[in-house]
């Protein structure tokens, strides 16, 4: 369940708390810290936006219409519709000849104008712009990147915004294959600009913006763009939200971005660390908060910039005034993530953290020993499977016969992968993950009881922060740190192998491709499955 994030006080009383979930992930899928409910799955809101404009730059529309960086990075954001933010908007449509009037959402006054403004330290150095227009939407940035590639594949703008358009149906690839989603398990709303909006499990997202960080096994042209998109944001911050805001002093530096979304969703990505996060507050209350909040996981982290922390902490102001202008309480960042320790030994060389609790125990110590084994044999497995994947990779492109595009869409070569990878995993696997198995065969020498795991005997004597730690070890085992992306250079095939490393592996199958050439995709179901093996 969800966790408290921020407590208001009034006096030195907790008159109001905040509860919210922190999915911290790995490029490679793995929980590296968590707080409250990650498998919860939200909406992405306009956190989304560095995912769904990388169609329209994998279709070199920035370069056919000489886009520069400024209006690439507007087309990324939640602008406050300060006077900056329309002369770039203006300028797009200038070169690209779109029009304000297609746009599908109403008029509407700039942030920088709303009483959101007067809650930032340096609102008041803001310049909105007046009246009300669809240009100071926004969302306005990201509907012009829509409308280009709408006109680009149907030659006309209008319908950019159905979820069953070409623009929409190649973000939801994209989207399914960063977060390595199945496109039928993300669910679709629709957004407070009118377009669709993506919903997906907390550490599916967090992923999503992992692979933004580290973009290492995708094809070259996604990787070129992902990158080229992420430095855009980093030397033009302001174009993001505005300045002075968390996410310009946040994407100031060229190792993070960050993107917020409405109803309390914050994601972000470090390069050097290879994570993404994603933060969602329960009430939605999120805005003057992004700061303290974002500040207080950077610490936790030990991330290297005190300079960030201390104007992230500074952003917004966080004390509470009575009606008299009286200063009666303030609002204070209030939680802990629980951070495997196993990262920080990989990250400082074995180092001790700089903050340590020096009251655990021994018996603490030597479980943390144990699973940090546990999680080295899970790494090294996976270094032997991409090492093979290489060199069955390099093999099948020497002998494959004429005419066969890659060595992916051979179904002996997968299959060869996944009985590789599967009879590793049974190894070396120490307890059998929940999953749903009605479209499966009953394994035939599997105990109907399995043993108890030697973690879970005493685990009602733990403390609730020692069970919360020790089930994220055991959730890193999960379905997403398992799955296997294949790209090559005219598809990637997004593959589940093992859903549960025990079953047999003739029940794993695709649970989704993207052709990398137009983002078209598949889904095959659990009845596409069943014919499948009928024709076999």
């Amino acid at each position: 369940m969800a966790e408290i994030l921020v407590k208001e006080y009034r006096g030195d009383v907790v008159e109001n708390v905040h509860y919210g979930s922190i999915a911290i992930v790995s490029s490679t899928g793995e929980t590296i810290a968590y707080t409250g409910d990650i498998e919860r799955q939200t909406y992405m809101r306009s956190a989304s936006k560095p995912i769904q404009v990388l169609p329209t730059l994998l279709a070199g529309l920035h370069k056919k219409y000489n886009l520069s960086e400024e209006e690439v990075t507007i087309c990324n954001s939640s602008h406050w519709g300060s006077n900056h933010h329309i002369y770039v908007l203006q300028s797009i449509m200038e070169k690209t000849g779109l029009k304000e009037e297609d746009m599908i959402m109403n008029p509407t006054i700039s942030t920088s104008a709303t009483p959101l403004a007067d809650k930032l330290a340096l609102g008041s150095k803001l310049n909105p712009v007046e009246g009300k227009s669809r240009l100071q939407h926004c969302c306005s940035g990201k509907h012009l990147s829509l409308m280009l590639l709408q006109r680009e594949l149907t030659g006309k703008v209008t319908g950019y915004q159905l979820p069953d358009s070409p623009v929409q149906k190649q973000i939801i690839s994209f989207l399914s294959m960063l977060s390595q989603t199945p496109t039928y398990r993300i669910s679709l709303g629709i957004d407070g600009c009118g377009v669709p909006v993506f919903a997906l499990p907390m550490r599916n997202i967090a992923l999503a913006y992992a692979k933004l960080a580290d973009p290492f096994n995708l094809p070259d042209d996604i990787r070129e763009a992902i990158t080229y998109n992420f430095d855009c944001i980093n030397k033009n911050p302001e174009k993001i939200n505005d300045y002075f805001t968390p996410s310009y002093y946040v994407n100031k530096n060229p190792d993070l971005l960050m993107k917020d979304g409405s109803r309390g969703v914050i994601c972000m990505a470090i390069r050097s660390r290879k994570l993404g996060i994603v933060i969602k507050l329960e009430d939605g209350w999120s805005d003057e908060y992004q700061g303290i909040i974002v500040a207080r996981i950077l610490e936790q982290l030990q991330y290297d910039d005190k300079e960030l922390i201390e104007q992230l902490k500074e952003t917004y102001n966080t004390k509470i005034y009575n009606d008299c202008k009286d200063e009666v309480g303030h609002a204070e960042a209030d939680f802990d993530i629980h951070i495997e320790q196993s990262y920080f030994d990989e990250l400082f060389g074995n180092a001790e953290p700089e903050e340590d609790d020096s009251d655990e125990s021994d018996a603490g110590t030597a479980d943390e020993s144990a699973d940090s084994e546990d999680s080295n044999t899970d790494s090294s497995i996976e270094d032997e499977d991409m090492e093979e994947l290489e060199d069955d990779e390099d093999t099948n492109e020497t002998d494959k016969p004429s005419g066969q595009k890659n060595s992916f869409e051979n179904s002996d070569f997968i299959s060869t992968l996944l009985n590789m990878r599967s009879k590793k995993a049974r190894s070396n696997s120490e307890h059998k993950p929940v999953t749903d198995h009605n479209d499966m065969d009953e394994p035939e020498d599997i105990d109907e009881e399995p043993e108890a795991d030697e973690d879970m005997e005493d685990e009602e004597q733990l403390s609730t922060e020692e069970r919360a730690r020790r089930r994220a070890i055991r959730d890193r085992r999960s379905i997403l740190g398992q799955n296997v992306v294949l790209p090559s250079s005219n598809q990637t095939f997004i593959q589940n192998p093992m859903t549960d490393p025990m079953r047999p592996v003739k029940s794993a199958k695709v649970i989704s491709t993207i052709q990398n050439n137009d983002a078209e995709f598949e889904v095959f179901d659990k009845k596409d499955n069943e014919d499948n093996k009928e024709q076999e």
